[in-house]
């Protein structure tokens, strides 16, 4: 019986080695499994820093376009404003004038060029000659 005895226990060392060996295997495939998943996670961590950065300088490049726009739509706003108000005080003198009575307001001159009176005793020719020269008709041409 003894040979038996030492028998099972070389058995049952054989088997606990074996188990042993099969969690150690178990274990350093889990441990590559891991390493490999963080190597993947590691990798897309840095792809999402670089989107990142590239959002943020995005977004501060867009913040300065909206400041800009929103600087030049205020200085258009005053201009406008000031715009209203001298279209505003136009109107006002513009109604002032139209109260005015017409007697006040002084009518100018027309000149107008009149033809010379006839001289008999000048040549056909002669009138239109002056006539090209001066503009004006000597009587009849």
């Amino acid at each position: 019986m003894e040979s038996y005895t030492y028998l099972f226990l070389f058995v049952l060392q054989l088997v606990f080695t074996v188990v042993v060996l099969l969690a150690l295997l178990h274990e350093k495939r889990l441990q590559k499994q891991l390493e490999k998943k963080n190597k993947q996670l590691l990798t897309e961590l840095l792809n999402l820093r670089g989107e990142i950065r590239a959002m943020r300088s995005t977004y501060l490049t867009f913040t300065g376009k909206i400041v800009r726009i929103s600087v030049s739509t205020t200085t258009a706003s005053e201009e406008l404003k000031k715009l209203i108000s001298v279209t505003e005080k136009l109107k006002k003198e513009l109604e002032r004038i139209k109260t005015i009575p017409s007697r006040i307001i002084k009518k100018l001159p027309v000149i107008r060029k009149q033809p010379l009176p006839v001289n008999p005793t000048l040549s056909n020719k002669v009138r239109k000659k002056k006539r090209l020269q001066t503009g004006v008709a000597y009587g009849r041409s």
